[in-house]
Formats: structure tokens, sequence, C-alpha cells
């Protein structure tokens, strides 16, 4: 019996438009949402975009407080060490997959991303390098060739949020691991460029260790909140 193709709902379309929002970094951490501006911007009432909002609290991506609104959720120090555990091992087997399974367009996709990326390095642009760093990593699912795989590490993509944290003392370090995972893509090398996003992971969570090391000490608390570090807000 043939499967009848439906359309997307007002709400799912509007799910689907935050959603590529918030990747793209449209809401700093915390930030209040607007649900009457987005209403306006997505041509849709109100009721879809507090749905789509409704589906995104349930994963986590924002926060609704009962009389005040919607605002971002924002990653903790432990959240983002607890990604980076689950997150280095997935990426180095992705890694290893995407070097036997790729085609010479995914490894100039790569360096594609990696020129550009270079000049946001140079500048010590963060938030340009966590959008160039989203693509790269994005690129590198897409070819390991391992559809569960692939929608694993793109279910911890998503549910990663703004955390504030200044990378740039090891901004070059985790640039150069992505030329070292280049190397290893054209040295048909998968054993090495396992490892080397194993190292590049590695070093993150070995970051985050150290300028947070009071608050990964802390018991965990009941209720979310504001992070008491300072520096410079950086996807992860």
């Amino acid at each position: 019996m043939p499967t009848h193709l439906t359309r997307m709902t007002l709400k799912e379309q509007a799910y689907h438009a935050l959603r590529e929002m918030i990747i793209s970094h449209r809401f700093s951490a915390g930030r209040w949402i607007n649900v009457e501006k987005l209403s306006k911007e997505l041509g849709v009432s109100r009721t879809p975009v507090w749905q789509a909002l409704k589906d995104l609290e349930r994963e986590g991506l924002v926060n609704h407080l009962p009389n005040r609104g919607i605002r971002m959720a924002e990653m903790t120090p432990r959240m983002a060490m607890e990604l980076y555990e689950v997150r280095e091992g997935m990426e180095s087997l992705a890694a290893s997959l995407a070097v036997t399974q790729a085609r010479e367009s995914c490894l100039e996709r790569l360096k594609d991303c990696l020129s550009r990326q270079r000049a946001v390095v140079e500048a010590g642009d963060l938030t340009g390098y966590s959008s160039s760093d989203f693509v790269f990593h994005s690129i590198i699912y897409d070819a390991c060739g391992n559809k569960l795989l692939r929608e694993l590490l793109d279910n911890i993509k998503y549910r990663s949020r703004p955390l504030v944290c200044d990378i740039s003392p090891i901004l070059r370090d985790l640039y150069q691991d992505h030329l070292d995972l280049v190397e290893a893509f054209e040295d048909d090398d998968s054993e090495r460029a396992g490892q080397v996003m194993q190292r590049h992971n590695k070093r993150m969570r070995e970051w985050l260790c150290a300028c947070y090391s009071q608050d990964l000490r802390k018991p965990v608390p009941r209720t979310g909140g504001r992070d008491a570090g300072r520096g410079t807000p950086a996807a992860i």
C-alpha cells in the first residue's frame, strides 16, 4: 500500500525554523525570546510558535519561566563535560569511518571550511570559529556512512549551547587539530583520524576542567541558573 506524503504543520515548520536559529547562534545564552516578534517574522500566529518552543523546552534548548516568558537555556560546565565525554568516543569513530567512506568532494569541503576558519582564528573571532567548527564537524558526520551514528552525533550537536568560556588560549591548537585531521584524510589513515579527533575533544575537556574546576566540584544543583564564570561566549 503506498505511503501518503503529508505537509509539515505550522508547528513543525516553526520548530525547524527556530531550531535553525538556535544552531546559527541567533540567540545568545540566557536571552529572552520575543514570541510576538518571532511570530511576525515567521508569518504565523503565536500558537504554533509556542507549541514549537514547548518541544524545544523538552529538548533542553529553552526554559519556560511561568509569568515571565521563554529564554535560551545555558550550558553549565558540568553539562559541557558530560557532552565531551560522550562526544569524544563517537566523533573518533565517525572520523575513522569517514576516512574509509569519504569522497573527494568531502575532502574539498573540509579544506574549504579550513581556509575560511584560518581567517577567523587569525582574527581571534570566537563566534566565527564556533560557526565554522560546527560546519567542519558536520561534514565529517555526513561522511561517516553510518546513519545511526550520524543521528546520535547530530542530536548531541543540537543540544550544544553557548558556554561562557574563553578558548582564545587554545584556539590555534584546536585549529591545528583540524589541519591534522584533514591530513589524515589525505593520507587515507583512518586510525590517525580517530586519534586526532579524540585528542581534539580531550583538549576541550581539559580546558573546561582548568577553567571551571571549582564549578565541577560543586554538587549538581536542583535548578538551573546562569553560570558565574566570565569570559567570551563560545558555542561548544
